[in-house]
Protein backbone atom coordinates (compact mmCIF):
# COMPACT_ATOMS: atom_id res chain seq x y z
CA UNK A 1 0.00 0.00 0.00
CA UNK A 2 1.39 2.91 -1.09
CA UNK A 3 0.87 7.04 -0.25
CA UNK A 4 -0.23 8.82 -3.27
CA UNK A 5 -1.63 12.44 -2.12
CA UNK A 6 -1.24 14.01 1.37
CA UNK A 7 -3.49 16.74 2.10
CA UNK A 8 -3.01 18.69 5.19
CA UNK A 9 -5.52 21.95 6.23
CA UNK A 10 -4.88 24.15 8.98
CA UNK A 11 -1.11 24.09 9.33
CA UNK A 12 -0.27 26.80 12.28
CA UNK A 13 -3.85 27.60 12.05
CA UNK A 14 -2.52 29.02 8.34
CA UNK A 15 -1.92 26.96 5.76
CA UNK A 16 -3.78 24.35 3.68
CA UNK A 17 -1.73 22.39 1.21
CA UNK A 18 -2.75 19.24 -1.37
CA UNK A 19 0.65 17.39 -2.19
CA UNK A 20 0.41 14.60 -5.18
CA UNK A 21 2.77 12.14 -6.82
CA UNK A 22 3.10 12.77 -10.33
CA UNK A 23 1.30 10.11 -11.89
CA UNK A 24 3.75 6.66 -12.80
CA UNK A 25 6.38 9.44 -10.74
CA UNK A 26 7.93 7.77 -7.43
CA UNK A 27 9.25 11.00 -6.63
CA UNK A 28 8.33 14.78 -5.08
CA UNK A 29 9.99 17.60 -4.03
CA UNK A 30 8.47 19.86 -1.80
CA UNK A 31 9.53 23.64 -1.96
CA UNK A 32 8.74 26.84 -0.34
CA UNK A 33 9.76 29.35 1.71
CA UNK A 34 10.94 29.31 5.43
CA UNK A 35 8.08 28.39 7.98
CA UNK A 36 5.42 27.20 4.95
CA UNK A 37 5.70 23.93 7.13
CA UNK A 38 8.38 21.70 4.92
CA UNK A 39 9.59 20.19 7.64
CA UNK A 40 6.47 19.96 9.75
CA UNK A 41 4.34 18.07 6.86
CA UNK A 42 7.45 15.22 6.98
CA UNK A 43 6.85 15.45 11.18
CA UNK A 44 3.77 14.87 11.00
CA UNK A 45 3.86 11.67 8.37
CA UNK A 46 6.79 10.79 10.96
CA UNK A 47 4.41 10.70 14.06
CA UNK A 48 1.76 9.10 12.35
CA UNK A 49 3.33 6.10 10.76
CA UNK A 50 5.70 5.29 13.34
CA UNK A 51 4.98 7.57 16.84
CA UNK A 52 2.88 7.28 19.63
CA UNK A 53 -0.73 9.40 18.28
CA UNK A 54 -0.12 11.36 21.91
CA UNK A 55 2.96 13.39 20.37
CA UNK A 56 0.33 14.24 17.52
CA UNK A 57 -1.01 17.25 20.34
CA UNK A 58 2.40 18.59 19.68
CA UNK A 59 1.75 19.50 16.21
CA UNK A 60 -0.74 22.73 15.23
CA UNK A 61 -2.76 21.43 12.25
CA UNK A 62 -6.49 20.76 11.80
CA UNK A 63 -6.79 17.79 9.63
CA UNK A 64 -4.15 15.52 7.32
CA UNK A 65 -5.70 13.34 5.00
CA UNK A 66 -3.97 10.40 3.77
CA UNK A 67 -4.64 9.00 0.28
CA UNK A 68 -3.32 5.42 -0.68
CA UNK A 69 -3.24 3.76 -4.25
CA UNK A 70 -6.02 1.61 -3.10
CA UNK A 71 -8.20 4.04 -2.91
CA UNK A 72 -8.62 4.07 0.95
CA UNK A 73 -7.92 7.21 3.11
CA UNK A 74 -6.90 8.09 6.61
CA UNK A 75 -7.92 11.16 7.84
CA UNK A 76 -6.63 12.84 11.41
CA UNK A 77 -8.28 15.70 12.68
CA UNK A 78 -7.09 17.57 15.73
CA UNK A 79 -9.53 18.22 17.64
CA UNK A 80 -10.11 21.97 19.34
CA UNK A 81 -9.12 22.52 23.13
CA UNK A 82 -12.66 21.51 25.07
CA UNK A 83 -13.86 19.33 22.47
CA UNK A 84 -15.01 16.52 25.06
CA UNK A 85 -15.53 16.77 28.99
CA UNK A 86 -13.51 13.47 28.94
CA UNK A 87 -10.33 14.58 30.13
CA UNK A 88 -8.67 11.44 29.03
CA UNK A 89 -9.46 11.23 25.49
CA UNK A 90 -6.66 12.80 23.58
CA UNK A 91 -7.40 15.85 21.03
CA UNK A 92 -7.12 14.18 17.94
CA UNK A 93 -9.27 11.23 16.12
CA UNK A 94 -8.65 9.76 12.91
CA UNK A 95 -11.07 7.44 10.63
CA UNK A 96 -10.38 5.41 7.40
CA UNK A 97 -12.24 5.05 4.62
CA UNK A 98 -12.64 2.22 2.45
CA UNK A 99 -15.33 1.22 0.21
CA UNK A 100 -18.14 3.28 1.36
CA UNK A 101 -16.99 1.81 4.80
CA UNK A 102 -15.38 4.59 8.13
CA UNK A 103 -14.04 3.30 10.18
CA UNK A 104 -13.01 5.11 13.60
CA UNK A 105 -10.90 5.71 16.24
CA UNK A 106 -10.34 7.95 19.50
CA UNK A 107 -7.68 7.28 21.45
CA UNK A 108 -8.00 7.54 25.18
CA UNK A 109 -5.26 8.30 27.74
CA UNK A 110 -5.64 5.60 29.95
CA UNK A 111 -4.53 5.44 33.44
CA UNK A 112 -2.14 3.43 34.15
CA UNK A 113 -0.95 1.11 37.48
CA UNK A 114 2.90 1.21 37.38
CA UNK A 115 2.37 -2.35 39.64
CA UNK A 116 0.78 -3.61 36.52
CA UNK A 117 3.52 -2.56 34.02
CA UNK A 118 5.78 -6.60 34.72
CA UNK A 119 8.86 -4.24 35.44
CA UNK A 120 9.92 -1.47 37.56
CA UNK A 121 8.99 1.49 36.35
CA UNK A 122 12.95 2.47 37.36
CA UNK A 123 14.03 -0.36 34.99
CA UNK A 124 12.16 1.48 31.64
CA UNK A 125 15.07 3.86 30.86
CA UNK A 126 17.65 0.18 31.27
CA UNK A 127 15.24 -1.73 29.48
CA UNK A 128 15.07 1.17 26.25
CA UNK A 129 18.38 2.82 25.82
CA UNK A 130 17.03 5.82 24.33
CA UNK A 131 14.64 6.77 26.99
CA UNK A 132 16.32 9.14 29.68
CA UNK A 133 14.10 9.62 33.17
CA UNK A 134 13.99 13.11 33.90
CA UNK A 135 11.29 12.63 36.84
CA UNK A 136 9.19 10.23 38.72
CA UNK A 137 7.24 9.14 35.40
CA UNK A 138 9.18 11.62 33.04
CA UNK A 139 11.83 10.84 30.26
CA UNK A 140 13.11 11.91 27.54
CA UNK A 141 14.22 10.33 24.19
CA UNK A 142 17.64 10.96 23.63
CA UNK A 143 17.37 11.08 19.96
CA UNK A 144 14.93 13.68 19.56
CA UNK A 145 14.64 15.63 23.05
CA UNK A 146 10.96 14.46 22.95
CA UNK A 147 10.00 14.79 26.76
CA UNK A 148 7.06 11.65 27.73
CA UNK A 149 5.20 10.43 30.62
CA UNK A 150 4.17 6.47 31.11
CA UNK A 151 1.64 6.74 28.63
CA UNK A 152 3.43 8.37 25.66
CA UNK A 153 6.17 5.51 26.36
CA UNK A 154 4.20 2.36 26.55
CA UNK A 155 2.44 3.74 23.34
CA UNK A 156 5.84 4.72 21.47
CA UNK A 157 7.91 1.55 22.59
CA UNK A 158 4.96 -1.14 22.35
CA UNK A 159 7.13 -3.92 22.31
CA UNK A 160 7.98 -3.81 25.56
CA UNK A 161 5.41 -4.06 27.54
CA UNK A 162 3.32 -7.51 28.32
CA UNK A 163 0.38 -7.65 26.08
CA UNK A 164 -2.51 -7.16 28.82
CA UNK A 165 -0.68 -3.52 29.62
CA UNK A 166 -1.18 -2.99 26.00
CA UNK A 167 -4.30 -4.23 25.74
CA UNK A 168 -5.25 -1.85 28.95
CA UNK A 169 -3.60 1.72 27.74
CA UNK A 170 -3.71 1.80 24.46
CA UNK A 171 -6.63 -0.33 22.68
CA UNK A 172 -5.63 0.30 18.89
CA UNK A 173 -8.07 -1.00 16.55
CA UNK A 174 -6.81 -3.70 14.39
CA UNK A 175 -7.09 -1.81 11.27
CA UNK A 176 -4.91 1.46 12.36
CA UNK A 177 -2.25 -1.55 13.51
CA UNK A 178 -2.78 -2.80 9.62
CA UNK A 179 -2.23 -0.04 8.19
CA UNK A 180 0.88 1.17 10.31
CA UNK A 181 2.64 -2.34 9.67
CA UNK A 182 1.80 -1.92 5.54
CA UNK A 183 3.11 1.97 5.13
CA UNK A 184 6.62 1.63 5.63
CA UNK A 185 7.84 5.57 6.60
CA UNK A 186 11.15 6.78 7.51
CA UNK A 187 12.17 10.14 8.14
CA UNK A 188 15.93 11.28 7.44
CA UNK A 189 16.05 14.31 9.11
CA UNK A 190 18.74 17.29 9.06
CA UNK A 191 20.53 15.62 11.99
CA UNK A 192 21.27 12.54 10.37
CA UNK A 193 24.98 12.89 10.78
CA UNK A 194 24.75 12.20 14.43
CA UNK A 195 23.68 9.35 15.98
CA UNK A 196 23.15 8.97 19.98
CA UNK A 197 24.35 5.94 21.31
CA UNK A 198 23.83 4.85 24.90
CA UNK A 199 25.90 2.68 27.78
CA UNK A 200 24.46 1.44 30.75
CA UNK A 201 26.48 1.81 34.15
CA UNK A 202 25.01 0.47 37.24
CA UNK A 203 24.40 4.01 38.78
CA UNK A 204 23.88 6.25 36.15
CA UNK A 205 23.42 6.24 32.13
CA UNK A 206 25.95 7.84 30.01
CA UNK A 207 24.67 8.72 26.41
CA UNK A 208 27.09 9.89 23.76
CA UNK A 209 26.97 11.41 20.36
CA UNK A 210 28.17 8.43 17.64
CA UNK A 211 28.86 9.76 13.63
CA UNK A 212 26.32 8.00 11.80
CA UNK A 213 28.71 7.71 9.36
CA UNK A 214 31.04 5.10 11.54
CA UNK A 215 27.44 3.32 13.14
CA UNK A 216 26.92 2.60 9.17
CA UNK A 217 29.83 1.57 8.45
CA UNK A 218 29.45 -0.88 11.07
CA UNK A 219 25.85 -2.28 10.21
CA UNK A 220 27.54 -2.63 6.61
CA UNK A 221 30.40 -4.87 7.77
CA UNK A 222 27.47 -6.76 9.71
CA UNK A 223 25.52 -7.25 7.42
CA UNK A 224 28.03 -8.74 4.80
CA UNK A 225 29.10 -10.85 7.90
CA UNK A 226 25.39 -12.62 7.92
CA UNK A 227 25.44 -12.98 4.15
CA UNK A 228 28.58 -14.73 4.17
CA UNK A 229 27.44 -17.12 7.22
CA UNK A 230 24.22 -17.66 5.31
CA UNK A 231 26.31 -18.34 2.24
CA UNK A 232 28.31 -21.27 4.20
CA UNK A 233 25.29 -22.59 5.41
CA UNK A 234 23.74 -23.20 1.83
CA UNK A 235 27.42 -24.38 0.85
CA UNK A 236 27.21 -27.02 3.86
CA UNK A 237 23.67 -28.00 3.31
CA UNK A 238 24.17 -28.65 -0.50
CA UNK A 239 27.45 -30.43 -0.06
CA UNK A 240 25.40 -33.02 2.28
CA UNK A 241 22.97 -33.46 -0.15
CA UNK A 242 25.38 -33.39 -3.02
CA UNK A 243 25.72 -37.00 -3.55
CA UNK A 244 22.06 -38.03 -3.44
CA UNK A 245 21.08 -35.04 -6.41
CA UNK A 246 23.67 -36.27 -8.49
CA UNK A 247 21.98 -39.71 -9.00
CA UNK A 248 17.83 -38.16 -9.16
CA UNK A 249 18.55 -34.88 -10.43
CA UNK A 250 17.74 -36.00 -14.39
CA UNK A 251 17.04 -32.96 -15.77
CA UNK A 252 20.54 -31.37 -15.33
CA UNK A 253 21.63 -33.64 -18.05
CA UNK A 254 19.88 -32.19 -20.48
CA UNK A 255 22.16 -29.41 -20.65
CA UNK A 256 24.23 -29.13 -23.86
CA UNK A 257 27.87 -29.05 -23.40
CA UNK A 258 27.95 -25.38 -24.67
CA UNK A 259 25.35 -24.19 -22.51
CA UNK A 260 27.11 -25.62 -19.47
CA UNK A 261 30.26 -24.50 -20.46
CA UNK A 262 28.03 -20.72 -20.50
CA UNK A 263 26.93 -21.41 -17.04
CA UNK A 264 30.65 -22.22 -15.39
CA UNK A 265 31.77 -19.22 -17.22
CA UNK A 266 28.90 -16.78 -16.37
CA UNK A 267 29.04 -18.50 -12.22
CA UNK A 268 32.94 -17.49 -12.71
CA UNK A 269 31.98 -14.11 -13.43
CA UNK A 270 29.34 -13.38 -10.82
CA UNK A 271 31.99 -14.98 -8.30
CA UNK A 272 34.78 -12.08 -9.43
CA UNK A 273 32.19 -9.33 -9.08
CA UNK A 274 31.46 -10.23 -5.69
CA UNK A 275 35.46 -10.17 -4.62
CA UNK A 276 35.84 -7.05 -6.44
CA UNK A 277 32.23 -5.17 -4.41
CA UNK A 278 34.31 -7.41 -1.26
CA UNK A 279 31.25 -9.12 -0.12
CA UNK A 280 33.03 -12.82 -1.04
CA UNK A 281 36.95 -13.52 0.09
CA UNK A 282 38.92 -14.71 -3.01
CA UNK A 283 40.07 -18.37 -1.69
CA UNK A 284 40.30 -20.83 -4.08
CA UNK A 285 41.91 -18.63 -7.26
CA UNK A 286 40.47 -18.14 -10.30
CA UNK A 287 38.62 -21.25 -11.76
CA UNK A 288 39.65 -21.99 -15.19
CA UNK A 289 36.76 -23.69 -16.90
CA UNK A 290 38.34 -26.74 -18.61
CA UNK A 291 37.52 -27.81 -22.32
CA UNK A 292 34.24 -29.50 -22.06
CA UNK A 293 34.45 -30.97 -25.79
CA UNK A 294 35.96 -34.55 -24.51
CA UNK A 295 34.16 -34.97 -21.45
CA UNK A 296 31.50 -37.33 -20.95
CA UNK A 297 28.06 -37.60 -19.89
CA UNK A 298 28.74 -38.83 -16.65
CA UNK A 299 31.42 -35.77 -16.00
CA UNK A 300 28.76 -33.42 -17.47
CA UNK A 301 25.85 -34.38 -14.84
CA UNK A 302 28.70 -33.85 -12.13
CA UNK A 303 29.35 -30.48 -13.59
CA UNK A 304 25.77 -29.39 -14.21
CA UNK A 305 24.69 -30.29 -10.15
CA UNK A 306 27.76 -27.91 -9.09
CA UNK A 307 27.07 -25.33 -11.87
CA UNK A 308 23.21 -25.67 -9.96
CA UNK A 309 24.67 -25.10 -6.61
CA UNK A 310 27.10 -22.72 -6.79
CA UNK A 311 24.54 -20.61 -8.78
CA UNK A 312 22.20 -21.07 -5.60
CA UNK A 313 25.04 -20.24 -3.55
CA UNK A 314 26.06 -16.44 -4.99
CA UNK A 315 22.48 -15.80 -5.19
CA UNK A 316 22.23 -14.88 -1.55
CA UNK A 317 24.45 -12.02 -2.30
CA UNK A 318 22.26 -10.50 -5.18
CA UNK A 319 20.38 -8.28 -3.26
CA UNK A 320 23.22 -7.11 -1.34
CA UNK A 321 25.68 -7.03 -4.21
CA UNK A 322 23.33 -4.70 -6.12
CA UNK A 323 22.65 -2.22 -2.87
CA UNK A 324 26.85 -2.16 -2.57
CA UNK A 325 27.80 -1.42 -5.82
CA UNK A 326 25.84 1.45 -6.22
CA UNK A 327 26.89 2.58 -3.28
CA UNK A 328 30.41 2.64 -4.71
CA UNK A 329 29.56 3.56 -7.93
CA UNK A 330 27.78 6.59 -7.00
CA UNK A 331 30.41 7.81 -4.11
CA UNK A 332 33.40 7.06 -6.55
CA UNK A 333 31.94 9.51 -8.62
CA UNK A 334 31.45 12.51 -6.40
CA UNK A 335 34.41 12.42 -3.80
CA UNK A 336 37.46 13.86 -5.40
CA UNK A 337 41.17 12.01 -5.17
CA UNK A 338 39.30 9.93 -3.06
CA UNK A 339 38.07 5.81 -3.29
CA UNK A 340 35.27 4.20 -1.11
CA UNK A 341 35.84 0.14 -0.67
CA UNK A 342 33.41 -2.25 1.30
CA UNK A 343 35.03 -5.72 3.12
CA UNK A 344 33.50 -7.63 6.21
CA UNK A 345 34.81 -4.51 8.07
CA UNK A 346 32.12 -2.25 6.62
CA UNK A 347 33.17 0.68 4.08
CA UNK A 348 36.41 2.10 4.04
CA UNK A 349 37.31 5.85 2.47
CA UNK A 350 41.35 5.96 1.46
CA UNK A 351 43.31 8.51 -0.10
CA UNK A 352 46.31 7.29 -1.71
CA UNK A 353 46.25 3.79 -0.17
CA UNK A 354 45.72 5.30 3.01
CA UNK A 355 42.89 4.86 4.93
CA UNK A 356 41.30 7.91 6.87
CA UNK A 357 39.17 8.37 9.53
CA UNK A 358 35.67 8.55 8.64
CA UNK A 359 34.22 10.68 11.20
CA UNK A 360 37.22 13.31 9.98
CA UNK A 361 35.91 13.61 6.41
CA UNK A 362 34.06 16.68 5.67
CA UNK A 363 30.51 17.23 6.49
CA UNK A 364 29.32 17.76 2.60
CA UNK A 365 31.06 13.99 2.18
CA UNK A 366 29.47 12.32 5.43
CA UNK A 367 26.06 14.08 4.14
CA UNK A 368 26.39 11.86 0.89
CA UNK A 369 27.37 8.95 2.94
CA UNK A 370 25.26 9.00 5.43
CA UNK A 371 21.94 9.64 3.07
CA UNK A 372 23.12 7.12 0.20
CA UNK A 373 23.34 4.87 2.94
CA UNK A 374 20.07 5.65 4.50
CA UNK A 375 18.52 5.53 0.55
CA UNK A 376 20.40 2.19 -0.12
CA UNK A 377 20.25 0.01 3.13
CA UNK A 378 17.41 1.13 5.10
CA UNK A 379 14.57 1.66 2.29
CA UNK A 380 12.82 -1.04 2.20
CA UNK A 381 10.50 -2.20 -1.02
CA UNK A 382 7.61 0.00 -1.29
CA UNK A 383 8.30 2.22 1.56
CA UNK A 384 7.85 6.13 1.87
CA UNK A 385 11.17 8.12 2.79
CA UNK A 386 11.11 11.33 3.86
CA UNK A 387 14.27 13.42 3.00
CA UNK A 388 14.76 16.80 4.75
CA UNK A 389 17.03 19.46 3.09
CA UNK A 390 19.31 16.71 1.38
CA UNK A 391 21.41 20.16 0.15
CA UNK A 392 23.07 20.39 3.37
CA UNK A 393 27.11 20.66 3.19
CA UNK A 394 26.51 19.49 0.23
CA UNK A 395 28.68 21.61 -3.10
CA UNK A 396 26.33 23.11 -5.72
CA UNK A 397 27.73 20.32 -8.37
CA UNK A 398 26.79 17.29 -6.21
CA UNK A 399 23.74 19.55 -5.80
CA UNK A 400 22.77 19.37 -9.33
CA UNK A 401 23.57 15.45 -9.80
CA UNK A 402 21.87 14.35 -6.39
CA UNK A 403 18.33 13.65 -7.46
CA UNK A 404 19.49 11.63 -10.08
CA UNK A 405 21.61 9.63 -7.51
CA UNK A 406 18.27 9.55 -5.74
CA UNK A 407 16.43 8.09 -9.08
CA UNK A 408 18.87 5.58 -9.06
CA UNK A 409 18.29 4.42 -5.96
CA UNK A 410 14.88 4.41 -5.93
CA UNK A 411 15.16 2.27 -9.23
CA UNK A 412 17.04 -0.48 -7.06
CA UNK A 413 15.44 -0.86 -4.03
CA UNK A 414 11.80 0.21 -5.51
CA UNK A 415 10.98 3.09 -2.50
CA UNK A 416 8.64 6.47 -2.73
CA UNK A 417 10.77 9.56 -1.63
CA UNK A 418 9.22 12.90 -0.23
CA UNK A 419 11.90 15.19 -0.71
CA UNK A 420 11.73 19.03 1.04
CA UNK A 421 14.50 21.46 0.09
CA UNK A 422 14.87 25.43 -0.64
CA UNK A 423 17.61 24.81 -3.11
CA UNK A 424 16.91 25.24 -6.91
CA UNK A 425 20.06 22.92 -8.09
CA UNK A 426 18.76 19.78 -6.02
CA UNK A 427 15.34 20.62 -8.04
CA UNK A 428 17.27 20.88 -11.71
CA UNK A 429 15.89 20.22 -14.41
CA UNK A 430 12.91 18.27 -12.25
CA UNK A 431 10.25 20.64 -11.83
CA UNK A 432 7.73 18.52 -12.99
CA UNK A 433 8.22 16.68 -9.67
CA UNK A 434 7.54 20.28 -7.49
CA UNK A 435 4.46 21.23 -5.36
CA UNK A 436 5.52 24.60 -3.95
CA UNK A 437 3.96 25.34 -0.29
CA UNK A 438 2.03 28.46 -1.64
CA UNK A 439 -0.84 30.00 1.65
Amino acid sequence: MNIDRIRVKGLFDAFNYDLKFVTNERIMIVTGPNGSGKTTILKLLDVVFNQSVSQLSRIPFREVGVFFDDKTQLVVQSLPDGHDDDQEQLPVTLTYHQDGEVKAFHPHRASIDPANLGIPISAIEDIIPVLDRIGGRQWVNLDTLVEMDLYDVITTYPDYFPSQVLRDVMPIPEWFQDIKQSVNVRFIDTERLTHISHRRQRYHHAASLTRAVSLYSQQLAEQIRQSVAEYGEKSQSLDRTFPRRLVTDRELSRDSVEELRRELNKIEQRRLQLEEAGLLVGEHGELAVPDLSKVDKSKQNVLAVYAKDAREKLEIFDDLYGKVNAFKKIVNSRFSHKQVSVSDRGFRVSKNGDNLDLELLSSGEQHELVMLYELLFHASSNSLILIDEPELSLHVAWQEQWLDDLAETVKLSNFRAIVATHSPEIIDDNWHLVVELVS
